[in-house]
């Protein structure tokens, strides 16, 4: 693998996810390359020292997960520019589709594929 600004991105990633976990994600991390992310929620796997989040915040825990999660596709070619980064955290959504509770890893797996690969092909 050549180092290029996709391994950085990569690295934003893990920090962001780490950040919103407590500790370094290497068991998420894992996860991603099967498909175990199904039963797992994103409240399961948030810092429990953090009190509960309101909806403003949730939806920010939200968007940053499904960033992480588009750093981390295992496609370094499908992963997103730090320009398409910093612009997804310029767009707020305006609520939660299910409750955070609810929200499971897999799902933001697969919005941040769908978000960054639609980015991508245009």
């Amino acid at each position: 693998m050549g180092v290029n600004e996709k391994c950085d991105v990569y690295g934003f990633g893990v920090v962001a996810l780490e950040t919103l976990v407590g500790k370094h994600p290497k068991e998420i991390l894992s996860s991603l390359q099967s498909e175990s992310t199904h039963n797992i929620t994103l409240y399961e796997v948030l810092d429990q020292r953090l009190p509960e989040p309101n909806m403003a915040v949730s939806l920010d825990i939200v968007r940053i997960a499904i960033i992480a999660f588009a750093c981390l596709n295992p496609n370094p070619c499908l992963r997103p520019t730090m320009k398409q980064i910093s612009q997804g955290f310029l767009t707020k959504p305006t609520s939660l589709a299910i409750p955070l509770r609810e929200i499971s890893l897999q799902q933001l797996k697969n919005q941040a594929l769908e978000l960054f690969t639609i980015v991508n092909s245009v």
